[in-house]
C-alpha cells in the first residue's frame, strides 16, 4: 500500500474519486454516495452475511451512537506473546533500518513493519478475518467488506514534534471507513493511548484536512466528549474514521499498535502491492484481494 503521485496523468481519476470524497464534508451528502455504492457493491459480490452473534449488534449500536466500540480482548497473552517474538528479529520499513525494533529502542519516534512482515506475522492475518470483525465490518458497512490496509507500528517518547496521527484529525482517504485498532503493549497514560472524540463522525468535517487543536475540541465537542482509551495488552476497538481522533504521543514507555482498515472498496490515493499469501492460511479472495496475492 504505496499513496501514489498526485500528478502524474495515469493518476488524475483516483485523484478525481478521492477529492469528490473531500467536497462533500457533510455526513448526509456522503451517506447517499455511500449508499449508492453499497448497492452496487451488493449486486457485484452479493450481500453480506446475516449478523448471528450476540455481540455485533451492540457494537454496530456504539459505532453508530458514539463512533467507537470496544471489542475486549483480541489475542491471548499466548499469541502476543508469539508475535513479539516474531517481531524480536524482524526488520521495520520505514525508517528503512536492518536492526530489528523493541520496547527498549532509542533514538526513534516512531517505526513501522512492511506489508510482507505483517502478513508473516503470527496471527494477525486470522484476526483479519475473524468471522466476527468482518460480521461487524459488513455490518458498519451495508456490503461485504474490503480489507485496504494495515499497520503495524512502534510509537516511542520523543522530542520530535507530534506527527499528525499525532494530532486529532479526520481520516478522508474514503467515503465509509472502519479501523480496527489492537494494542500489542500495555497502553496507559504515559504510551499513547487512542483518544475519540464521541458523536463527531456525525458533524460535517472541513473541506482542507487541517487538525483540530485541543481548544477547536473543547470549543465544539466538550473534553467530557474525548474518549481515551487505555488497557493491557490484547485490548481491541474499532472506530468509525470520519470522527474526530489521534494517537496521544508517548511520553514514558512505547507503545506497538496493530490496525486494520476495513472500507467498501480500493482507497483510491493508494497502489497496492499484494504480497503471496503464507502457505496453509486461505482466506476469502474478495475481502483480502489488495493485500494479499
Amino acid at each position: 500500500m504505496v499513496p501514489i503521485r498526485p500528478f502524474q496523468r495515469e493518476n488524475w481519476l483516483r485523484y478525481a474519486v478521492y477529492y469528490a470524497s473531500r467536497l462533500l464534508p457533510h455526513p448526509r451528502l456522503r451517506s447517499g454516495v455511500v449508499a449508492l455504492m453499497r448497492r452496487w457493491i451488493t449486486l457485484r459480490h452479493g450481500p453480506p452475511s446475516a449478523p448471528h452473534l450476540a455481540e455485533t449488534p451492540l457494537v454496530l449500536k456504539s459505532l453508530r451512537e458514539r463512533g467507537v466500540a470496544h471489542l475486549g480482548k483480541a489475542f491471548s497473552p499466548a499469541q502476543i506473546d508469539d508475535i513479539l517474538d516474531f517481531l524480536a528479529t524482524a526488520p521495520v520499513a520505514r525508517p528503512a533500518m536492518a536492526e530489528p525494533v523493541s520496547a527498549s529502542t532509542r533514538g526513534l519516534s516512531s517505526a513501522a513493519y512492511g506489508l510482507a512482515t505483517i502478513l508473516a506475522c503470527p496471527h494477525l492475518l486470522e484476526v483479519m478475518n475473524h468471522p466476527g470483525l468482518l460480521e461487524i465490518a459488513a455490518g458498519f458497512l451495508g456490503c461485504k467488506p474490503t480489507i485496504s490496509g494495515v499497520g503495524l507500528r512502534w510509537s516511542f517518547a520523543s522530542d520530535s514534534p507530534a506527527s499528525e496521527v499525532q494530532k486529532f484529525h479526520r481520516d478522508a482517504e474514503d467515503w465509509k471507513i472502519l479501523r480496527l485498532f489492537v494494542y500489542l503493549t500495555d497502553v496507559f497514560a504515559d504510551c499513547g493511548p487512542h483518544q475519540f472524540v464521541m458523536g463527531s463522525h456525525q458533524t460535517t468535517g472541513r473541506l482542507r484536512l487541517r487538525p483540530y487543536s485541543p481548544d477547536d475540541i473543547e470549543r465544539r465537542f466538550g473534553s467530557d466528549q474525548v474518549l481515551t482509551i487505555g488497557g493491557p495488552r490484547g485490548t481491541a476497538f474499532v472506530g468509525d474514521m470520519w470522527g474526530i481522533h489521534r494517537g496521544v504521543p508517548p511520553s514514558g514507555r512505547a507503545r506497538l499498535l496493530f490496525s486494520c482498515t476495513y472500507t467498501m472498496t480500493a482507497t483510491p490515493i493508494y497502489r497496492y502491492e499484494p504480497v503471496e499469501p503464507t502457505p496453509g492460511r486461505a482466506h476469502d479472495r474478495y475481502i483480502n484481494r489488495l493485500l494479499v496475492r
